[in-house]
This record gives structure tokens, C-alpha cells and sequence, in this order.
């Protein structure tokens, strides 16, 4: 199949779709307690100074809460939390932490049962197009090597075993 990427959305988000990319939430605090959404746009940016980069929609409530705090958390989740996925990407956002552990590390909300996390400081951050790319600086992190990553592949979720 051959798309005209310029024109066809639904066509693009297809092909991106062919690209398995692991999942992750990113949390903050708001001022009505913790906030956060599911994004798997995310990558290492540099390794000296260590820097991540995270995609958020411009319009994203996480997106104004980070921009206010200035720290952001990031949890890689494990092949069982599906559901914390599903709640982070479709729950209002009043619901989203219902049914996880939070630890405050930092002043920061990070759920429990991951895979990895840390949490960053604001180093920049970049508008482009419909979102923004937010560049982090670790400052705090874990790794949990016994548990399995969860990934996005086809719009669905895959548990690597």
C-alpha cells in the first residue's frame, strides 16, 4: 500500500502504528493533587549530560501542570500494567490514580510496579506542530530488572516475556 503521507492522517498514524515502542507515564503534581498521562513518545536524547525527551499534545492539562512545576516523573511500565496504561490514556484526569501505588519521590507522584523510573528537571522545551518536546534532566532513578516491559505494537498492548 502506498499512502500520501501529507494527506492522509489516518494513513501516517498506520504507519507509525508498525513501530513498537514501549509505554510509559509521566506524572507531576497540580494543584489539585498528582497529574500525569500515558506517552510512549519518548527517547534518550544524550548520555553526557544524560537527557531524556518526551512529546506531550500543546494542549495536554499534564503539559501546563509540568510547564508550572518544572519536574516531571517517568515510570517504563511492566507488562501487567495495561491497566494503568489504559486509565493514564482515557480516564479523566481526576481518575487516573486511582488503582496505583504512588510513591512521592522528589515531591513527585511516580507509580509503583515499573519497569524503571525517574524523575527529571525541565531542561528546555521545543513547540512543534501539535505538541511539544520537553527535554529532562535526571535526577533520580530505578530499575527493576525482574520485571518485563510493556509495549505498544498495532494499537495494542504486548507484554515482552
Amino acid at each position: 500500500m502506498t499512502l500520501s503521507l501529507t494527506e492522509d492522517q489516518a494513513g501516517f498514524r498506520s504507519l507509525m502504528a508498525q513501530w513498537p515502542t514501549g509505554v510509559t507515564v509521566v506524572t507531576t503534581t497540580g494543584p489539585d493533587g498528582p497529574a500525569g498521562c500515558t506517552v510512549n513518545a519518548l527517547m534518550s536524547l544524550s548520555d553526557s549530560p544524560p537527557l531524556i525527551v518526551l512529546a506531550l499534545c500543546a494542549g495536554s492539562s499534564t503539559l501546563g501542570h509540568l510547564r508550572r512545576t518544572g519536574r516531571f516523573a517517568i515510570t517504563v511500565l511492566s507488562s501487567g500494567q495495561g491497566g494503568l496504561c489504559s486509565d493514564f490514556s482515557a480516564l479523566p484526569a481526576a481518575r487516573r490514580f486511582h488503582r496505583t501505588e504512588v510513591r512521592d519521590i522528589d515531591g513527585l507522584p511516580v507509580p509503583g510496579g515499573g519497569v524503571a523510573a525517574l524523575t527529571c528537571d525541565v531542561a528546555d522545551e521545543l513547540p512543534y506542530a501539535d505538541h511539544v518536546l520537553v527535554v529532562g534532566a535526571p535526577r533520580w532513578s530505578e530499575i527493576r530488572h525482574e520485571l518485563s516491559p510493556l509495549l505498544v505494537h498495532r494499537r495494542e498492548l504486548k507484554a515482552v516475556l
